[in-house]
């Protein structure tokens, strides 16, 4: 006679699926921030944490034009809808680094990191 061992759960398990996020630091020119806020915005979870202005220090007329500072909140998913977005609306865009979302808080002194 043969034993079957197995365990009965009283209900469901749940499997844990938690998105994993990253931060995209980008800097755009000023005239296009704005565009490029409205198309992340179409990128599914994606969005702009924070986006700051630069100005550059001792810059000629050529070089002068202010820039903004773009701080991308997306899941690993998006990456590719956000990469097409920003080349589509900003093309003299400089793509900066990609960094998890727990560097990104812990570089603005949240201890935990999230």
């Amino acid at each position: 006679m043969a034993y079957a061992a197995y365990r009965e759960y009283a209900g469901t398990v749940r499997a844990r699926c938690e998105t994993t996020f990253k931060v995209l630091d980008v800097t755009v020119p000023s005239v296009d921030a704005c565009r490029v806020r409205r198309g992340i915005a179409a990128c599914k979870g994606a969005g702009v944490l924070r986006c700051e202005p630069l100005m550059r220090v001792n810059a000629t007329c050529e070089s002068g034009a202010p820039r903004a500072r773009l701080l991308i909140r997306l899941p690993l998913a998006s990456y590719a809808c956000v990469m097409h977005c920003l080349l589509e609306c900003a093309p003299d865009g400089e793509i900066g680094h990609l960094t998890s979302w727990r560097e990104h808080l812990q570089r603005y002194g949240i201890a935990n990191g999230g």
